[in-house]
């Protein structure tokens, strides 16, 4: 059995929590509750969300660390972490102090070689989060105020014009997605893309290129931007079929999709029409999906055995390739620089019985 987990949803298998308690809105977006345990859990978590490389020497990989332990959610202190490669070796960064408790990021795009936007959120009630990388130092940017609010995924089509997506909570048991866009200038608030489309994901894998899939007039839809103007698309299993669960691009013209439940399949899309229905998952625990232009795609995740696990699109199939060592754990976005990195996190379990996550970087087969 194939158990996928939506968006950016990480793993829970066997006794071992690997990531994360989510709540799902009705309208199709995830609020994300970074890091929680079970109630009676006192480990802590650490682990990375999302990386990407602006250039071929530098790749940025964001996520949050655990300060002290904590029951829940709620309870346990945690702070944004990025961190940084260049020349194969990983390093900390120093992080914009913006006041925020337990504060997580969850995506990062980089339009430029000096340009590279995160976003995230807190577990609590505090704002919203957009950080921006200059080329010197992250800085944290003014941003629409989402009381309750997080933001879970940033794509670019350019150094102007960029997209940060998630919801809020409006009330009990109840989110709303969100939409922020940048014009060069600012970051606000919009409706939804041109032509009514709400994203519930987004990729933008080339300059002016971008596919989106999500809801108009609350029903599944897609739509392409190509060089200034958004266009209906065809949706991945045909019209009126369920929003896929995870989108990745390599190029305008090479996507995929997930589309999970029984019979879960891989779909391909070639700028115009989506293909490739029958192309089934393995088994596994499927986190992520993610390509890196011309290197190719990754489906990303654990094994059956709670191991990393990364599984690359070859010839219309998904091929495992070797990645994150014996630990148990897992993995969830990937980007190529110099080398192809997956990042996610590493589980160990305490004396006490609790468990707890680490930051987990995995160099994967990228050629």
């Amino acid at each position: 059995m194939i158990r996928l987990l939506t968006g950016r949803r990480l793993l829970l298998g066997l006794t071992v929590i690997l990531a994360v308690a989510l709540v799902a809105g009705t309208d199709g977006f995830v609020i994300k509750h970074f890091g929680a345990h079970a109630a009676a859990d006192k480990g802590t978590d650490s682990y990375l969300n999302a990386i990407a490389c602006p250039t071929a020497a530098e790749c940025w990989a964001v996520g949050q660390t655990a300060v002290a332990r904590g029951g829940n959610t709620f309870s346990e202190i945690r702070s944004q972490l990025i961190e940084q490669e260049t020349a194969g070796v990983w390093r900390k960064v120093t992080a914009p102090d913006g006041h925020v408790p337990d504060l997580a990021l969850t995506g990062i795009a980089c339009p430029g070689t000096r340009d590279c936007w995160a976003v995230g959120g807190s577990s609590t009630d505090g704002p919203a989060v957009i950080e921006h990388w200059t080329g010197e130092a992250w800085q944290l940017v003014r941003s629409p105020r989402l009381t309750g609010g997080q933001l879970v995924g940033v794509s670019c089509a350019s150094a102007s014009l960029c997209w940060a997506y998630g919801g809020q909570q409006t009330g009990k048991n109840r989110t709303s997605d969100v939409l922020e866009q940048w014009d060069g200038t600012s970051w606000r608030v919009v409706p939804g893309l041109p032509g009514g489309l709400r994203p519930t994901l987004l990729a933008c894998p080339a300059a002016g290129h971008c596919l989106a899939l999500g809801l108009h007039d609350n029903a599944p839809a897609a739509a392409s931007y190509d060089l200034g103007q958004w266009a209906q698309a065809a949706l991945p299993g045909g019209h009126g079929s369920r929003l896929p669960s995870a989108l990745a691009c390599a190029a305008a013209t090479s996507c995929l999709a997930l589309l999970a439940g029984h019979g879960a399949v891989t779909e391909q899309w070639n700028g115009r029409f989506w293909a490739g229905a029958g192309a089934s998952l393995p088994s596994s625990y499927a986190a992520g999906l993610a390509c890196s232009g011309g290197h190719g795609c990754w489906l990303l995740g654990a094994s059956r055995s709670m191991r990393p696990l990364a599984l690359r699109w070859q010839g219309g199939s998904w091929v495992r390739v070797p990645a994150g060592g014996a630990e148990l754990g897992y993995l969830g976005a990937v980007a190529c620089g110099s080398s192809c990195w997956a990042v996610g996190g590493s589980t160990t379990t305490l004396g006490d019985g609790s468990s707890y996550s680490r930051p987990l970087i995995a160099a994967v087969a990228g050629t």
